[in-house]
């Protein structure tokens, strides 16, 4: 006989029977729960989970976090998704150019909003990342919203993981398309 876990089964239960922490309320729905973080089943969202699922189950809306002197390299990150040979599918809601104002309180206005409507915020990591407060607010902030948080080291990066990444023991991925992907869907499984 098959076992499988019926969509009206709690979010609790899973946590249980599985030994993870799913960070989402323990009386919520399987269901809704595959639902709200883009999984079709049980088995993907625990392989996800684990870090084992290396072929995205949806296209995830990304917020990329990293420090200005890294641009040349995020933007290969960014093309990545545009490459019809890589398995790698997403959409890019992060700043793509300076915010002109000078005024703090606004920039922090635009970019919580572009936070906001991603699921994941992925902290690119050079070797000057892990000492900037902007990246630092805008991990801390996708912590507040609960959304999936991940690091991925850039190529050639020796930089030291952000100090926020550590605390909250987010997935960190060295710079290699499978594990880049496997980083992004361990996030949206283990959204806070």
């Amino acid at each position: 006989m098959f076992r499988f876990k019926r969509s009206d089964t709690t979010v609790e239960s899973i946590e249980n029977t599985y030994g993870i922490e799913l960070n989402a309320r323990a009386d919520m729905r399987l269901a809704n729960l595959l639902l709200e973080r883009g999984f079709d089943s049980l088995s993907q969202l625990l392989r996800a989970y684990h870090g084992q699922l290396s072929n995205p189950s949806r296209t995830r809306k990304l917020f990329l976090s990293f420090h200005a002197e890294d641009r040349i390299q995020v933007t290969g990150f960014r093309l990545m998704a545009h490459n019809k040979y890589v398995n790698f599918d997403f959409y890019d809601n992060s700043v793509r150019e300076a915010i002109n104002s000078d005024t703090a309180s606004y920039i922090k206005m635009v970019i919580r909003e572009k936070i906001r409507k991603a699921s994941i915020l992925v902290c690119l990591i050079g070797n000057g990342t892990a000492w900037r407060d902007w990246v630092d607010w805008e991990i801390n902030t996708a912590y507040l919203m609960h959304k999936g948080v991940c690091g991925i080291r850039l190529k050639g990066s020796r930089g030291r993981v952000p100090q926020i990444l550590r605390e909250h023991n987010a997935p960190i991925a060295q710079w290699n398309l499978d594990n880049i992907t496997a980083v992004i869907e361990r996030a949206a499984a283990r959204r806070s």
